[in-house]
């Protein structure tokens, strides 16, 4: 599926090397624009334009997704927000419905799936 508006931007927040890489090379093929940030911490840091849309780890050290994600609502960016986590368990995500997250995905993740997932994302942004 290709992508039918101009290069979105995505910031991705994960704390696993492996996970960041593998995500911002398959959207960069798709053709979305991808900034990676390894902590909380850094995208809190970065002052160099908003997102489309946030990719947010979960289980991040000392400030985890959801911390990171309500400081940035706080900031007033309302970007849709996917939260992505390796621990499997269904308490965090009650949570990030509750938090009003877009979606939600367990790792490991199918990257197609998330790619279509992001389209609708930012399909629906644009109505």
């Amino acid at each position: 599926m290709a992508l039918f508006f101009p290069n979105p931007l995505v910031y991705i927040v994960d704390d696993d090397d492996a996970v960041r890489d593998s995500l911002d090379a398959y959207l960069t093929l798709k053709g979305m624009d991808v900034v990676v940030f390894g902590s909380a911490q850094e995208l809190l840091g970065y002052e160099n334009g908003l997102p489309n849309l946030l990719i947010i780890d979960v289980n991040m050290p000392e400030v985890d997704g959801f911390m990171l994600l309500e400081a940035l609502r706080n900031r007033g960016h309302d970007a849709p927000a996917v939260l992505i986590t390796g621990l499997g368990d269904p308490d965090i995500r009650a949570r990030a419905e509750r938090a009003g997250v877009a979606a939600f995905f367990d790792k490991p993740i199918d990257p197609p799936v998330l790619f279509s997932t992001l389209t609708q994302l930012l399909t629906d942004a644009r109505v």
